[in-house]
């Protein structure tokens, strides 16, 4: 197995910090000596592999207050949110759903980073996206998160945001946020979208890629507070994910989860593209298999279409079924 340049650092935070926080580095493997492979811990023996979470946009009950849809998702059995943006709600609200419930809001979405990107042309959007970041950071804080999510930038421009370009530049931008990252204790996850960066994109690319240069990457960052957010099914076109879990090792902080049916699967009208957790070709029992390799514990969030409380429940009850295999 694979292991990722973490070292455990001090982190400044508050007991509801700290509940939410602990889960996240024991899945970064932070509770290890040196750099070898993760040593289990004993509390995992009293606790779910797993906690179950979804973003924060799925919950879709007309006339809910905040608090109110905090207490369905409780009430559903889940383990508890993501916050789609710094923007979505006021942090306030989030802290009073939280104490009212004892749910906890575990991590958020970085707001605009498709479109306010790190990786921009322009140097004046690249310091927006840097101010973004910095008040998402501030923001995961305030709500007693661990993470936030990032998207480091999109390759849209042959000559002026390619490959290169995104690397460097998402790079210094990410630099410049870790030390606020450090003093407040939120770790930044890079997730593996389909933004044509790490990986190759688009009509003839193979479809057994390797996560070498998204590994890449998060070495030459190099820091303890930057992870991947690993999708579990987002890359199923274009490779077999299990390998990518073992491969990543325990630079995974946090997961996202669907699932991808590929056109060789699809029966009666389906079509190729993301659908619901086991309605699609991602291979659960591997992936449960790869992440029990990596010792990972810790959150697997879903990314769905959301609904109602009979919606959410079946999402729930999905993500039970297929990676907790039962």
């Amino acid at each position: 197995m694979m292991t990722g340049p973490f070292f455990m650092l001090p982190i400044p935070m508050n007991r509801r910090h700290f509940l939410h926080s602990t889960s996240g580095l024991l899945a970064a493997g932070a509770f290890t000596s040196g750099l070898g492979a993760a040593e289990p811990a004993a509390a995992t023996t009293a606790r779910p592999r797993f906690q179950f979470s979804l973003k924060w946009g799925m919950v879709d009950e007309p006339g809910l207050s905040v608090t109110d849809k905090f207490k369905l998702l409780k009430d559903l059995g889940y383990d508890g949110v993501e916050m789609d943006s710094q923007f979505s709600v006021p942090a306030k609200e989030i802290l009073a759903a939280q104490e009212a419930t004892g749910l906890p809001a575990q991590g958020v979405v970085n707001a605009n980073h498709w479109s306010i990107r790190l990786s921009d042309p322009t140097a004046e959007i690249r310091a927006k996206a840097v101010e973004e970041l910095l008040a998402g950071i501030r923001y995961t804080h305030a709500i007693g998160a661990s993470t936030i999510l990032l998207v480091p930038g999109a390759v849209r421009d042959p000559k002026n945001e390619n490959k290169e370009q995104v690397w460097e530049r998402s790079i210094a931008g990410i630099r410049q946020v870790i030390p606020l990252a450090a003093e407040l204790g939120v770790r930044i996850g890079i997730e593996n979208v389909w933004n044509g960066f790490l990986y190759q994109h688009g009509e003839g690319a193979p479809a057994d890629q390797k996560p070498d240069e998204f590994i890449r990457y998060l070495d030459e960052i190099g820091s303890a507070w930057v992870g991947i957010y690993l999708d579990l099914s987002n890359h199923r076109k274009y490779a077999y994910e299990p390998d990518w879990i073992r491969a990543m090792g325990t630079r995974i902080i946090k997961c996202d989860t669907k699932d991808y049916r590929l056109a060789k699967d699809a029966r009666d009208g389906q079509k190729e593209g993301f659908c619901d957790i086991g309605d699609g070709s991602v291979d659960w029992p591997a992936t449960r298999k790869a992440l029990a390799d990596i010792n990972y514990y810790g959150w697997i969030s879903s990314e769905v279409g959301g609904g109602n409380r009979a919606r959410l429940a079946d999402n729930l009850a999905r993500m039970r079924k297929y990676l907790l295999g039962s």
